[in-house]
């Protein structure tokens, strides 16, 4: 830690307190480099909540950390850079980091999703591109990208799940071995939850809840139209980042007075956590997730869980969860009035706590700090 003198305790400051606490000196000179793409924050979701609570969790266990500041850092400085996501500024910053003896561990953060390739791409020129591109990728894995140079840079990659392994290891030719898989994470103050901030500030119902951001890869408005066919009611806590605020106005016209709009919230907002604790259920039906920290956070907290099978959800919520695929608004509505009806796995909150708590992904990853000095 770097001794600074500070009025509330490193667990209570919010993200954003967090963030401006870590990217100022003085600091320690074995410090953990932290770096995200610096567009990261402009829109923050689940890779950026990745990163800040990995953070806390190394601090916790004393590991300094330290987000990278391109103005004031010097990558030399650094005990071992950690990157989070990937970007061309990444790789930069890790061809540099080589060349001065600084090891590199990489958070991938991605998944490829062909179905997602061909939903999501605004018009059939683009679709066929984005099939195309793929499609070469799975066929010659050695083909040469900025992606697969990375990769093959770091000295330890970090996926999120076995399958996240699996398929770069297909799509870019990596061996298996340079990767340790290091799950998403959840904080054990969503199991302590409680429904009473929620229902005296918002309401006491039952709901349906949705958090993440408003945008198509989400799938909101699958979500919506399924929650209207039922008559069921809906919670939405979340913004659309820029160029998606057309989506987010047809999910609120098409949403009508079923749902309920709440603006997106720090992840130690005491109204978020109350949130999970009332909901009745949780929905992601998304076109992919690597598994979705919010649906993390809503299992902890007790809620019945639906999820997209699409990514690596199934490898956290095995039968603890209901499945339906985004493009199925039938599936989706089928599996919202079952998880209404019969409620949460009985064993589905003890499973998250057991395997997916942050003091354990800091563990891991301080691990990997260690081996790759080595």
């Amino acid at each position: 830690m770097d001794g600074r003198s500070m009025e509330t305790t490193d667990s209570e400051l919010t993200t954003a307190a967090w963030l401006a606490s870590r990217s100022q000196g003085p600091f320690p000179t074995d410090s953990v480099f932290l770096h995200a793409p610096s567009f990261a924050f402009q829109s923050p979701g689940g890779g950026e909540n990745q990163l800040v609570q990995t953070g806390r969790g190394l601090e916790a266990m004393d590991v300094p950390v330290r987000l990278f500041s391109a103005w004031t850092d010097r990558i030399q400085q650094a005990r071992t850079l950690h990157l989070f996501g990937m970007s061309r500024e990444g790789l930069e910053l890790a061809q540099a980091a080589k060349s001065r003896g600084v090891p590199v561990v990489l958070s991938p953060i991605c998944w490829y999703e062909p179905r997602a390739l061909w939903a999501l791409e605004p018009n059939l020129r683009r679709k066929l591109a984005a099939l195309g591109l793929w499609s070469i990728r799975r066929a010659v894995p050695r083909c040469p990208s900025w992606r697969r140079t990375l990769l093959h840079l770091a000295d330890r990659i970090l996926p999120n799940s076995n399958a996240e392994a699996d398929q770069l290891a297909r799509l870019f030719g990596v061996d298996r071995g340079r990767f340790t898989v290091v799950p998403n994470g959840v904080s054990p103050a969503f199991g302590w939850a409680s429904p009473n901030v929620f229902r005296e500030q918002v309401g006491n119902f039952d709901f349906i809840l949705f958090v993440g951001r408003i945008e198509p890869r989400k799938n909101p408005l699958g979500l919506i139209r399924a929650a209207r066919d039922l008559g069921l009611p809906l919670v939405v806590v979340g913004d659309a980042p820029p160029r998606f605020e057309d989506y987010e106005r047809l999910c609120r016209r098409e949403g009508g007075d079923r749902v309920v709009w709440l603006e997106s919230r720090d992840h130690q907002d005491p109204l978020l956590i109350s949130a999970y604790a009332a909901a009745r259920v949780f929905a992601l039906c998304s076109w992919f997730e690597t598994p979705g920290l919010s649906a993390l956070e809503a299992a902890l907290a007790g809620a019945a869980v639906v999820v997209t099978p699409f990514g690596s959800t199934r490898e956290y919520f095995g039968d603890h969860a209901l499945y339906a695929r985004p493009n199925r608004i039938n599936e989706i509505a089928a599996a919202l009035s079952k998880a209404w009806r019969e409620g949460p796995s009985s064993g589905l909150a003890a499973h998250m706590a057991s395997n997916y708590l942050w003091d354990q992904v800091a563990r891991t990853t301080a691990e990997v700090y260690e081996q790759v000095a080595d």
